[in-house]
């Protein structure tokens, strides 16, 4: 039987310095049998084994299989994992869980599940907390739910900590910050106009069904007016958002870049590539972060109240000389999004994602040989307000890193979890936008130099680039 700890949460230190010097797990993985959950967990046993790690979920026999998986042995597996059966009836005994750890890594979903309780327990416990959730709305549900509980208590809770949405977000703060260290002078102040993420894939033709399950879920949150209504009490309950909304964008910018329609795809010639818009939550992700970061840090230097925001396109790239993948994509992305408009849709979709996915997701999710010779690589390219003077005025930053749902992601979020780390350590190596509250990862981390030190040495590289030249097709 394995142990719970008592602790009082309610005399731990706000600061995060002090309250991570009193304890003794780094990282405790909550979700540790799931899928993704103990891809987070091997990554962390293998390439971080000074740190104390402890794991969680409902089912010690699974949670022991995890342990034995990793080479845990008999007094490690006693002292680090911690069963908890029912994150609700079992609250008291999740704080007192999270009470002994420095950071949580949730990876248990579906998150408009149970993400909340879990949350709650990690703020009880002063906890900093990371999740792999790309739902927009539990961003907005988290955000009204504990969001200034967070703040008092000084912890942090970052949502879509994985490859929904961390490429598309430090990439797209990187661009925008070497745009402005490039181009601005003393007679000249440069903004950006525009953003452009285009994600492309390569061997990679399969997923986990759970992701399907939650686009589901989103989709139909956004379709059913489930989430307009959340966003309107988001404005009701934060004023600040709406005082801090930024100017109109300038009519004499450019119209930078250009996003294809709903129906056709678009083609970049830079990159050879069909483009499609990207139905992840990158667009949503980066936008609420730009809002964080006005409301929180109104005078900041790339993302102010005064600074009009850049366009924005987040898409998906094909192989250009490929029309039916792109036609396939086409067919599939509209049934999809036709269906998850109902309940009943919704229901015929969850009963069989392959079918409705031309066979990408799976219960099974990809092959080994797929996790194996997988990967990614994200384009971004900011353009400066006088790009259509000046055309020389962008910056190009790839972000490249291995198959990205299953293992660039347990990568993505220990890097962010290694920074919290590392700003926890005390001193001024690293730079936070803000030291608490819920967030998501370009608000807290775009202006971190540490981050992408961490990013690299996990496996993910965010490179700034004059020209996106390939060898052969990004895809």
């Amino acid at each position: 039987e394995f142990r719970t700890m008592a602790s009082s949460s309610a005399s731990a230190p706000t600061d995060r310095h002090e309250r991570h010097s009193n304890r003794t797990i780094d990282i405790i993985v909550h979700g540790a049998t799931g899928y993704t959950g103990k891809r987070v967990v091997r990554h962390l046993a293998s390439k971080h084994p000074h740190l104390n790690i402890a794991i969680c979920g409902r089912s010690s026999t699974k949670l022991s299989v995890v342990a034995t998986e990793i080479g845990w042995d008999e007094t490690k597996c006693q002292s680090s994992i911690f069963v908890v059966a029912d994150v609700v009836e079992g609250a008291s005994e999740l704080v007192s869980v999270f009470a002994n750890a420095k950071v949580v890594i949730a990876c248990a979903g579906p998150y408009r599940q149970c993400g909340l309780p879990i949350l709650k327990s990690a703020i009880e416990a002063r906890c900093d907390y990371l999740d792999l959730c790309g739902e927009p709305q539990f961003f907005d549900d988290a955000l009204l739910a504990f969001d200034r509980e967070a703040r008092n208590a000084g912890v942090l809770a970052i949502h879509a900590a994985a490859f929904d949405c961390v490429p598309a977000e430090l990439g797209s703060a990187l661009a925008e910050n070497e745009l402005l260290k490039k181009y601005e002078s003393e007679d000249e102040k440069v903004e950006c106009a525009g953003l452009e993420v285009i994600h492309t894939m390569r061997n990679v033709s399969s997923a986990n069904a759970t992701t399907f399950h939650a686009a589901v879920d989103g989709f139909y949150a956004a379709a059913s007016g489930e989430l307009a209504e959340v966003r309107k009490m988001v404005k009701t309950n934060y004023p600040e958002f709406i005082e801090t909304s930024p100017p109109t964008r300038p009519k004499e910018w450019p119209k930078v870049p250009e996003t294809p329609g709903a129906i056709m795809p678009g083609y970049n010639e830079e990159l050879g590539l069909r483009t499609m818009k990207f139905v992840g939550a990158d667009a949503s992700a980066i936008r609420s972060s730009w809002r964080y970061l006005r409301s929180r840090v109104p005078d900041h230097t790339r993302k102010g109240k005064h600074i009009p925001e850049p366009r924005l396109s987040v898409l998906f790239g094909m192989d250009g000389k490929d029309s039916s993948t792109a036609l396939k994509v086409m067919a599939y992305g509209a049934t999809f999004s036709t269906l998850a408009r109902w309940q009943w849709g919704c229901n015929l979709l969850h009963s069989n994602p392959e079918a409705f996915s031309g066979g990408v997701f799976t219960s099974k999710g990809p092959t080994q040989e797929e996790l194996e010779s997988g990967g990614f690589t994200t384009y971004v390219t900011a353009y400066g307000a006088k790009h259509s003077e000046d055309s020389s005025q962008v910056v190009r930053v790839k972000v490249t890193g291995p198959e990205p749902g299953y293992v660039a992601t347990p990568s993505l979020i220990v890097a962010l979890a290694l920074t919290i780390l590392d700003a926890g350590k005390g001193g001024n190596e690293v730079s936070l936008a803000f030291n608490s509250g819920t967030t998501l990862p370009g608000a807290l981390f775009g202006d971190c130099d540490r981050v992408f030190d961490n990013m690299r040495k996990e496996g993910v590289s965010f490179d700034v680039v004059d020209n996106f030249e390939t060898d052969s097709s990004p895809v």
